[in-house]
């Protein structure tokens, strides 16, 4: 009898075991089957079909072939996919060009309205290059159905007037030129918010850091992801991205009777601005003159007959324009460069960056900025503390059919109105420069060759203006360290003029 129990007790024993480890199995197999579909699901978002590519370019001569060879070294990744597994690319001078798509926030919405079965946005500019095959691999370890942000970061080193002194403790913002990402449902979450009443979207001075600060809402939003390899270094293997190009090569510089220097100054600077601009880079060139609103034969400068304002300039600025134009001297020569006195300039560099453009056509290059063009009412304008370039056919132009409705308007802004009214486009530059080198991230000036800086204020202009004579290289980290150290020692405060 107690045999039978014990075997009774055995069966029901083993019995219960076979039951507990079947049930273990299939919990296990459930486990496998949620983890390969959460696999599949990573993999299929990060295919290259669910992201949308999105470059920035322009429409000028240069920059359009620039957009070609990045479209071609785009194309030559994919010819090989059927044409439903290829992704969707996008030039900003081709699409969207005239609601200011270069303030990134028109994207927003029109990426969360017409691309809601995808996964992922990628944003970067002309000069980036992208490895597909190794940013689909990134992709996967990341989900997309959740509010992602991924660039490489930036960093400012101290609060900054071009971003409107924020905390660059709070929060970083990402380096176009190494491209960033956005998934899908961040932007859609991005976009119901606009038009947002709490967030100033009336100037854009720096695109990626306005956005940035708008995705992280004061704490309550979205940081960005760090992901080391979106890059702007061409050396690294790792890197799913490059910037090779640190500065344009078109050829021969332009010639020294080709450009001619404009400095707008006034009686209270002849002596600690335009002589720092005379012992410095006015040096490089002859074709220079000094417009104030006082003869001072010392400089000397040449009184235009339009009074000094504290701001604005705009009377002054086309009086210089229409000088130029009509003055037997310069009439012929191809550009005209108006720079402040306290612009700090290499003139070697701006020789180089002139030979990539047309001087036939009638442009306008320099540090874009915007007002108003978020709500799509507004104008893009050169912003001129970095220096403003016109061909002669501009220059024309705006002397004939752009007048200041006072001598105290803002010149640079007034010139945007009159830009938008010809349908002609700003030529954006990002190698001038509106403000100091220390309000700018050191990574970000890290894979460029600038041609200009502006302000003495908390700042040493020779150190500056000798950071720009090192030819062929980038203001890189030990270039920074010793401006920072430097800079303390530097001019006086003249004060924070309207940027």
């Amino acid at each position: 009898m107690a045999s039978v129990q014990s075997r009774d007790v055995y069966t029901w024993v083993t019995c219960i075991f076979l039951l507990f480890q079947a049930l273990v199995w299939n919990g296990y197999c459930d486990e496998f089957e949620e983890s390969i579909k959460k696999l599949e699901t990573l993999e299929n978002d990060a295919s290259l079909a669910n992201i949308v590519f999105f470059a920035l370019t322009q429409s000028e001569g240069y920059h359009a072939n620039r957009a070609k060879a990045f479209q071609k070294h785009f194309n030559d990744q994919i010819k090989h996919l059927e044409k439903e597994n290829r992704p969707l690319l996008y030039l900003s001078h081709k699409k969207w060009a005239d609601i200011g798509t270069w303030t990134l926030f028109p994207l927003l919405t029109i990426f969360a309205e017409k691309f809601s079965k995808k996964s992922w946005f990628f944003i970067c500019e002309e000069e980036t290059r992208i490895d597909l095959p190794k940013l689909r691999g990134l992709l996967q370890q990341f989900n997309s159905s959740q509010d992602l942000f991924l660039g490489k970061p930036l960093r400012d080193q101290e609060p900054t007037i071009i971003h409107h002194f924020s905390d660059p403790k709070l929060f970083t913002y990402p380096d176009p030129a190494a491209g960033f990402l956005l998934s899908y449902p961040l932007v859609k979450k991005l976009a119901d918010r606009l038009p947002d009443t709490g967030f100033r979207t009336d100037f854009n001075i720096d695109p990626k850091h306005e956005l940035a600060k708008y995705i992280y809402q004061d704490g309550n939003g979205v940081r960005m992801t760090e992901v080391p390899e979106l890059c702007t270094d061409n050396e690294n293997a790792q890197c799913v991205t490059s910037y090779p190009v640190k500065f344009p090569d078109c050829g021969k510089p332009v010639k020294e009777g080709d450009f001619f220097v404009a400095v707008k100054t006034c009686e209270k600077y002849h002596k600690d601005r335009v002589s720092v601009v005379k012992n410095t880079w006015g040096k490089e060139t002859e074709n220079i003159e000094y417009y104030s609103h006082v003869e001072d034969p010392s400089i000397p400068t040449i009184d235009l007959g339009v009074q000094n304002t504290e701001h604005g300039h705009c009377g002054k600025t086309l009086a210089i324009m229409k000088r130029f134009i009509s003055n037997p001297k310069t009439s012929q020569i191809p550009w005209l460069i108006i720079v402040d006195d306290d612009t700090i300039i290499s003139i070697k560099r701006l020789k180089r960056l002139l030979a990539c453009y047309d001087s036939s056509q009638s442009l306008a290059v320099g540090e874009r900025y915007g007002y108003n063009v978020v709500s799509g009412i507004g104008y893009s304008y050169i912003t001129g503390g970095g220096g403003m370039i016109f061909s002669n056919k501009m220059a024309q132009k705006f002397a004939a059919e752009c007048p200041c409705p006072r001598d105290d308007s803002p010149d640079d802004m007034i010139l945007g109105l009159c830009l938008k009214r010809f349908g002609i486009p700003v030529t954006h530059t990002p190698y001038l420069h509106q403000a100091r080198p220390n309000d700018y991230s050191v990574d970000f000036l890290s894979h460029q060759i600038p041609v200009s800086f502006h302000k003495h204020w908390m700042n040493d202009p020779y150190q500056v203006y000798q950071m720009l004579q090192d030819e062929g290289r980038s203001s890189s980290d030990e270039d920074h360290e010793q401006y920072v150290d430097t800079r303390k020692d530097g001019a006086q405060s003249d004060g924070h003029d309207e940027l």
